[in-house]
């Protein structure tokens, strides 16, 4: 049995996230086998936890979510030599060009194990040609190269810049169909039911790769709680350095209570989150991107006290 993959890509902070998230909780009965770059991206509901390993988390719902590794070909195909899902989903990084993952899925395709079946990009539309994260034609060409643009957070962008956008894709991504969201909240059926076949799977794209680091990251974690004025002087000082930033931090004024921050350019947001069970708390975690030569690693280290897990170059 060929198994039905679809990948989800689009921009830091552009609701890869909620989408997915909103995918797991309405699977219906469905076995999904998600594969994603980072964990730390997909805040997945406690009481759906049935374990986790590495690079694993189980879902009671039958859901499955990895860690998008290097050799995604072996892992997929492992998946359907043992218990074969009703479909993969594969989330593509935000910083990198969607259609670099065409070459391992006409391997597949022509293994006979997996096909794709729809490809997802997600545009956000409060955030789109506003910042100078990325250059507007690029974005527009990874939408193009798409069977389903979900221009997602509508309710943060003006009517007329989201028909500005809904008119500027008609033109440049005439094949492609649109839809508009909030939160990632799209129909569960739209994404996994029936749809028009994607073009041939032989034709592969061939992904422009730049050989200087454009963006960098920095990942830290388990450091102590901050104070309300850390945390306001975190948020600041990310506003200023950093194009996307997600993560779970405590406070001193409520240790027991988890927030979640998430940045996107320099829109934030900061919510408390459900602690989990007393035995498995949320571990403090941060992760940053920003322009390369840009994002000052030692400021964030003295303000979380800490010093960061690892820099990455893409």
């Amino acid at each position: 049995m060929s198994v039905p993959t679809v990948s989800i890509g689009g921009f830091l902070g552009a609701g890869k996230t909620s989408l997915i998230n909103n995918l797991l909780r309405n699977a219906s009965g469905k076995r999904i086998v998600v594969f994603v770059n980072d964990f730390g991206a997909i805040n997945i509901d406690y009481d759906l936890i049935e374990a986790e390993e590495t690079d694993r988390i189980s879902l009671s719902n039958g859901c499955v979510c990895c860690t998008l590794n290097d050799d995604l070909v072996k892992s997929i195909v492992g998946f359907c030599e043992t218990n074969p899902p009703d479909f993969f989903v594969i989330e593509a990084s935000g910083v990198s060009d969607p259609k670099a993952l065409d070459a391992s899925l006409h391997a597949l395709n022509r293994s006979g194990m997996a096909h794709m079946k729809k490809r997802l990009y997600l545009i956000d539309a409060d955030q789109f040609g506003n910042l100078n994260y990325a250059d507007t034609e690029d974005l527009i060409d990874h939408a193009a190269a798409s069977d389903l643009i979900i221009l997602n957070k509508i309710d943060l962008g003006s009517p007329q810049a989201v028909s500005d956008i809904e008119g500027l894709l008609a033109q440049s991504a005439p094949r492609s169909d649109c839809l508009k969201s909030s939160y990632g909240n799209v129909p569960a059926e739209l994404i996994f039911g029936r749809s028009r076949i994607c073009s041939d799977p032989s034709a592969v794209s061939k992904a422009k790769h730049d050989t200087k680091a454009i963006y960098e990251s920095y990942s830290f974690a388990n450091f102590e709680p901050l104070s309300q004025t850390s945390l306001e002087n975190l948020t600041v000082e990310m506003s200023k350095t950093c194009l996307r930033a997600k993560g779970t931090i405590y406070l001193k004024d409520s240790p027991q209570a988890p927030v979640q921050i998430q940045l996107v350019g320099t829109r934030v947001n900061i919510r408390e989150i459900g602690n989990g069970s007393s035995d498995n708390p949320p571990p403090t975690r941060l992760v940053t991107i920003g322009w390369a030569n840009q994002l000052d690693p030692s400021t964030l280290s003295d303000l979380l006290g800490t010093q960061p897990l690892d820099g990455i170059s893409t």
